[in-house]
């Protein structure tokens, strides 16, 4: 039985890479080209499993990146993404997910740390130019700052916003910001590893995600 929120939301945001997008192979792929690079250990597939349990910064210590070629090599994998963007999938039943809660929505966007560019483009293949906002941040952490900013130029309060991402570091920006959090189970980190974060919701499916959004509406 699926617990909904209380109160109606009018603004609801996206994470981008491993919510919407399905941008995990050639992300990993991207990874092991830079390994080799910027001097950290690859990713075997057979890590891949126990890396989807990890946080992000206990990711970067894993494979042993120098913590100050992050902001590098995070602007360089997203340089060999644009050239990859177009063989990028949807995640499954997302397009139909957005396009239905944006018929719900008074503000729909996307927080990324993903280029806008990229963005741009996965949304024009795959017909899905229907957000107010696309929202990036130029490193892994400062979500929650971003999430703040996009309430103060919207006239938001917390309980009026909803944040859709497959991380933990997603699940720490919604606490950060009060703002509820549905944590999906087909990005990047484990179920178990989500749980373990405590969003508000944890979601299986598309299906399930889009009851609790369309709920969210119905709640005065």
């Amino acid at each position: 039985m699926v617990s909904l929120p209380a109160v109606k939301t009018r603004c609801l945001v996206f994470d981008f890479d491993g919510t919407i997008a399905d941008t995990i192979e050639q992300g990993m792929v991207i990874l092991n080209e830079l390994s080799s690079e910027y001097g950290f250990k690859p990713l075997d597939k057979s890590e891949l499993a126990t890396a989807k349990d990890m946080s992000a910064r206990q990711f970067i210590s894993h494979l042993e990146v120098p913590r100050l070629k992050v902001p590098r090599i995070l602007a360089e994998g997203k340089k060999r993404l644009h050239s990859q963007i177009g063989k990028v999938a949807p995640c499954q039943g997302m397009v139909e997910l957005v396009k239905s809660a944006r018929a719900e929505y008074e503000i729909v966007g996307i927080l990324t740390s993903n280029s806008q560019e990229n963005v741009d483009i996965f949304l024009k293949n795959h017909g899905l130019e229907v957000f107010d906002f696309i929202s990036t941040i130029p490193k892994l952490s400062g979500k929650a700052k971003n999430l703040k900013a996009i309430m103060r130029t919207f006239n938001l309060v917390p309980r009026e916003t909803f944040f859709v991402g497959d991380e933990i570091r997603d699940i720490k920006a919604g606490k950060k910001s009060g703002i509820p959090t549905a944590a999906v189970t087909w990005g990047f980190n484990s179920e178990k590893s989500l749980r373990q974060a405590e969003p508000t919701y944890v979601v299986s499916d598309t299906t399930m995600l889009l009851e609790i959004l369309q709920h969210a509406q119905d709640e005065d």
